[in-house]
């Protein structure tokens, strides 16, 4: 064979091989991009109990959970059936808040779901307890609110709406919008 064969044949060898290497392609691995990353927890906890104390040292809320996993990364930490309860300048406990599940954010805000049950420990308030399925909570300011059905049940009436604001420092509970309310009153016994 003559030199221009060889030298063809060598040529389309060459660019095989070029072909299947691909040493100028990408590489064909993800990049670390770190939005896609998956996130470790730093650590889990069993039994968890949180203070919250003022500036002057009052306590102001609780937050318990029976399990919690915290990501710092992201600020974040997972509750599995958290408790949070408000506390007056005296100390006293005055509303329980309780859910399925919720994640505390480091911008202090505690976001509930599922099966929440939000209970005045006051037998003289008006109301006994409201109930919906989304719940947010700024503990710094105190203030919930929530845009899903919501009941309230109180002395002698059930209320129930769509989405509600309230403070649990000033007790003002408004719903966004009313659906019904249903009285019931007890015959007096004289």
């Amino acid at each position: 064979m003559n030199r221009n064969v060889w030298g063809f044949i060598g040529l389309l060898l060459v660019i095989g091989i070029l072909l299947f290497w691909r040493p100028f392609a990408e590489s064909e691995q993800a990049p670390e991009d770190n939005q896609f990353r998956e996130v470790k927890p730093d650590f889990r906890a069993e039994g968890l109990l949180m203070r919250v104390y003022n500036a002057e040292g009052e306590l102001v809320h609780r937050i318990s959970a029976e399990k919690m996993t915290h990501y710092s990364p992201i600020g974040l930490t997972e509750l599995s059936q958290p408790t949070y309860i408000v506390h007056t300048k005296a100390g006293d406990a005055t509303w329980q808040v309780m859910a399925e599940q919720g994640s505390f954010y480091s911008d202090k805000s505690l976001v509930l779901e599922r099966d929440i049950e939000i209970r005045s420990l006051n037998s003289e308030d008006f109301l006994d307890r409201v109930e919906t399925s989304y719940l947010i909570i700024d503990t710094l300011t105190e203030q919930m609110e929530t845009e899903q059905p919501v009941t309230i049940f109180g002395k002698q009436f059930t209320m129930r709406g769509e989405g509600m604001t309230a403070n649990l420092q000033t007790q003002i509970v408004e719903l966004i919008e009313h659906v019904e309310t249903v009285y019931t009153f007890e015959p007096s016994s004289d």
